[in-house]
């Protein structure tokens, strides 16, 4: 006789109360994710000189909510959490997010290609850069422009242009930029920062995220 009592499968579940059953769902919907987004970059030609820099593709390694394929009715409950994003001309099968909840994870290089409208709903994103002595230069007017933004996670690595063995100081490159922008615009809304080594991938600094200057209540009349 098997000792294993762990139970695999659960006939009975279809005759429970719907009560019962949406509760079920909505604890499997719950659950946060970290999802790495690769992407297959492209380049067209455009009417004017030069070339256009659009993605080709999306993929991820991250599996579909499985509750997307259990059953009409855990389908029906997944969509409300979940939608269909990263879809391409090329490439139409979609990666599904919670932008609510999951945490997606980038090459900082990918950021011009991601849509404008999903940068605009991303809440949680983690970014490796290769190169912390210019991502400042390139990036902070996006990530200031990810209205919805509040979680920010960047694991930073020497690049090409820091030479020599400076110890953590190259990091210093992404913890002023920071520092710089939050002071020239005090009215940035700006997402907690947490920035790593992203060799030894220790925490090395982290910036709370709150506005600057919190706007004064008005006097009560």
């Amino acid at each position: 006789m098997s000792t294993d009592s762990t139970l695999t499968t659960f006939h009975l579940f279809p005759t429970l109360p719907i009560e019962i059953r949406l509760k079920i769902w909505s604890l499997n919907l719950s659950v946060p994710r970290a999802i790495t987004i690769l992407c297959n970059k492209d380049f067209i030609k455009g009417s004017a000189p030069g070339t256009v820099r659009t993605a080709k593709s999306w993929t991820t390694d991250t599996p579909s909510p499985p509750l997307l394929v259990v059953n009409r009715e855990s389908r029906y409950e997944a969509l409300t959490v979940y939608a269909p994003y990263f879809t391409t001309l090329s490439c139409p099968r979609p990666i599904y997010l919670s932008f609510s909840q999951d945490t997606l994870k980038f090459a900082d290089g990918v950021l011009p290609y991601i849509p404008r409208t999903y940068l605009l709903e991303i809440q949680k994103i983690v970014l490796d850069t290769k190169d912390c002595a210019y991502f400042g230069f390139y990036h902070m007017e996006t990530l200031k422009n990810m209205k919805r933004l509040r979680e920010f996670a960047i694991y930073g690595e020497r690049g090409a242009v820091v030479r020599g063995n400076d110890g953590n100081r190259y990091l210093h490159f992404l913890i002023t930029d920071f520092e710089e922008a939050i002071d020239a615009d005090p009215d940035w809304e700006y997402p907690t920062v947490r920035i790593f080594n992203g060799q030894t991938g220790k925490e090395e600094r982290v910036i709370e995220g709150r506005a600057k200057f919190p706007e004064e209540e008005p006097p009560e009349e």
